[in-house]
């Protein structure tokens, strides 16, 4: 008898609440698009990782897949989305910004930008950010 009621209890609780962006909110979280990313909670900073296959390539540019970093700052989460690009041996990481604004139980708010091909490889040189888009992932 303690089992079930164990587990009804277990059940009950929710262990991926998160009251504010102080919390732990390492997890899986999905996108309007259905991307689903898997975020690390390291205390002072956060990582995330597509679970998705992120990476592209043609027969002249190979694309990996895309990593953020963020840092903890109160409420609020900032940092970068990067994206690594590759020909041959010449290589590239471009960089736009990515912010977490909310952090519920439901999810996260982001202002994400997101990185466009480099201008060129050698010497390397970044192209501008692609432009900033609202978001809420969904915590899964």
């Amino acid at each position: 008898m303690k089992l079930p009621l164990a587990l009804v209890v277990l059940a009950a609780c929710d262990h991926h609440g998160a009251a504010s962006c102080r919390d732990d909110l390492q997890g899986v979280y999905a996108t309007p698009a259905g991307q689903r990313w898997h975020l690390l909670d390291n205390g002072a900073t956060l990582e995330a990782f597509p679970m998705f296959d992120d990476a592209t390539g043609s027969a002249d540019l190979v694309t990996a897949p895309r990593a953020i970093d963020l840092t903890r700052a109160g409420d609020r989460l900032d940092g970068t989305i990067s994206r690594r690009f590759m020909r041959r041996a010449e290589s590239c990481t471009g960089r736009a910004p990515f912010h977490v604004t909310a952090c519920t139980a439901a999810g996260l708010e982001v202002v994400a930008g997101d990185v466009a091909a480099p201008l060129a490889l050698a010497p390397c040189t970044p192209a501008p950010p692609l432009p900033s888009r609202a978001e809420h992932w969904r915590r899964d």
